[in-house]
């Protein structure tokens, strides 16, 4: 067995050249976004670049580099100034006459290695991503060795140690690698074809493994995507990682109590739904699947309407006991709306369970913890830890849970408002939080962020991007689910317009759930207001009910009990504007 230890060497030293890159790389972050075809769409508490992280590096980052520069200062060049100051000493300042020349050679040269070597680095990275799935069939092609020398130089990366056995099986070859840090060892048998790969999880301290995340590396690898495996074990890397920096708090264990937590509540959310798995969709905070994707805790929240309704009940079995998807339901996956969960630096410090303590979320006859109630299901009661108890022993540690949309969701203010409520976040700026200026001339609207075969014409609804959401208490999950699931019905509705061309459809900036539809067919015109409420319920009114022309919607009052029954339900279960104006056809007012 041979044994090469990534995890061992010292940490080099930094430098001058190596702060003014972070600097570099923060700003970058900001300016990149910038940049992007809307860009001021992320420019929020949920955009793509956690301020708060991006802060702090940048002030600590300033912090090393006036140290480095102060330490220059009073040591090299009050060194020299002393030397030329020295009374007498002719010869000495005769022989230092070319010393700062060479000082500056030497620094001119170490600048050009350091930008060269980030050049390359920068390249590197660039080719690897280009190219990642050619260097997965390379590498599936290359044969056992080519694999084995990757996993190796995945580790270094990462600072893992990794080891190396080979032993025969019959007729086949089999080579062990063996990546591990501090915690998390992952075994990696890599044999004679892809179907014989299999991957071992395990952990130096005594913590329950679930086996979804070997099924899910084994996948990786068995469908040839060598980065996409590097990527599950980046992850569990960063686990280690930082469960090593921030002991005794255990990174590793609340992810694993995070997984617990969204079960527990699908599995009240599930009874008092009647056990009907498609109203978790509905009314309740998602389907929790862990390790779908990626390593730890994730929910599905939204799912198309087409796909919804064309799974079966064994589809569903399947999904709410957080097994892994029918092949037709996976090849579809992509269209559906995720939450993963992942650990940010924060600010401000958060509850983190001891080992003892295996869920945030209390069993439903437990009559201890914080009483949340469910905002859309009836008389449920839901009971969370409470962590400001001294006996918990719970650890409090600058870091939160954050929640990463996939893909991101464009939302109105509305929305964003909705979740900075329901997750106590402060707004950055009131201007920017609450009176939803058009920044710019071209700013970013739904309309045409949502809408792929066009453009609207007269776009009303000022968008921002939500790409990740600080979930600082376990409960904010109830709430923040569904304000993301009625945006995303909504955008899905307004999306279809565009793909009918006998509609017009007209939005409002101050009721951005609303559409008003013109239909026109045969002659005739229908006009109809189509909202989406706070359950995520689609309702109807036809100009008739509303007892106004088809062209004068805007000034129509909209109660619910008037709602089209027939038509909301086709409406809500098809979140498509063309079924609605198929049904409209074949049943005429």
């Amino acid at each position: 067995m041979s044994n090469e230890a990534g995890s061992g060497l010292p940490y080099p030293q930094r430098t001058i050249s190596d702060e003014f890159r972070t600097l570099q790389y923060i700003v970058s972050q900001f300016q990149t976004q910038l940049d992007a075809p809307h860009g001021t769409v992320g420019l929020h508490p949920f955009g793509p670049v956690n301020v708060d992280g991006a802060k702090t590096s940048f002030t600590q980052a300033c912090k090393r580099l006036r140290e480095a520069l102060v330490s220059y200062r009073d040591t090299t060049l009050a060194s020299w100034t002393h030397l030329v100051s020295e009374p007498g000493n002719y010869d000495g300042l005769a022989l230092t006459n070319k010393a700062p020349a060479a000082v500056r050679e030497l620094d001119e040269m170490r600048r050009i290695a350091d930008a060269l070597h980030e050049d390359t680095r920068q390249c590197q990275k660039i080719l690897l991503d280009a190219a990642a799935s050619a260097i997965s069939n390379v590498l599936v092609s290359g044969g056992q060795s080519m694999v084995v020398e990757r996993l190796k130089s995945t580790a270094k990366r990462l600072e893992l140690a990794h080891y190396t056995d080979t032993r025969t099986e019959g007729v086949d070859i089999i080579t062990t690698v063996t990546l591990a840090g501090s915690i998390i060892v992952i075994d990696v048998d890599i044999g004679g074809s892809w179907e014989s790969v299999k991957v071992k999880v395990s952990y130096v301290s005594d913590i329950e493994h679930d086996e979804r995340i070997d099924m899910l590396m084994v996948d990786r690898l068995r469908s040839g995507d060598i980065s996409g495996f590097e990527e599950l074990v980046e992850e569990m890397a960063v686990l280690d990682r930082l469960t090593r920096e921030r002991a005794p708090a255990s990174f590793i264990h609340n992810t694993f109590a995070v997984v617990a937590t969204l079960k527990e509540i699908q599995d009240q959310e599930l009874l008092a739904l009647d056990k009907d798995p498609r109203l978790l969709l509905k009314y309740g905070s998602g389907i929790a699947l862990p390790h779908a994707r990626h390593v730890g805790p994730s929910s599905l929240y939204f799912m198309p309407a087409a796909i919804n309704h064309g799974l079966v009940a064994s589809d569903w079995d399947k999904l709410v006991n957080g097994q892994a998807m029918s092949e037709n339901v996976k090849s579809v996956s992509r269209l559906c709306h995720w939450l993963y969960y992942s650990w940010e630096a924060s600010s401000s410090s958060h509850c983190f369970l001891p080992a003892n303590i295996q869920n945030f979320c209390l069993q439903a006859d437990s009559t201890e913890g914080i009483t949340v109630r469910h905002p859309d299901i009836q008389g449920l009661d839901m009971r969370f830890i409470d962590s400001t108890r001294t006996d918990m022993g719970v650890f409090w540690i600058p870091y939160t849970l954050v929640a990463r949309l996939e893909p991101s969701l464009p939302a109105c203010m509305l929305t964003v408002r909705a979740i900075m409520a329901a997750t106590m976040i402060e707004p950055q700026g009131e201007q920017t939080a609450y009176d939803s200026p058009r920044l710019l001339e071209n700013a970013p609207t739904l309309e045409n962020l949502v809408c792929s075969n066009g453009t609207v014409d007269t776009p009303q609804i000022r968008a921002w991007t939500i790409c990740r959401i600080p979930i600082h208490r376990p409960g904010d999950l109830l709430a923040v689910t569904n304000i993301l699931r009625r945006q995303a019905t909504f955008n899905s509705i307004l999306a279809s317009c565009f793909t009918d061309q006998s509609v017009s459809a007209k939005t409002y900036a101050n009721d951005p759930f609303r559409i008003d539809l013109l239909v026109n067919s045969d002659c005739v015109q229908q006009g109809l207001v189509l909202k989406v409420y706070e359950s995520s319920d689609v309702l109807i009114w036809t100009h008739q009910i509303l007892g106004v022309s088809a062209d004068d919607l805007a000034n129509a009052t909209l109660t619910k009990s008037a709602a089209h029954m027939a038509l909301s339900k086709v409406a809500d279960i098809s979140n498509s504007i063309p079924v609605i104006t198929q049904w409209l056809s074949t049943n005429p007012q």
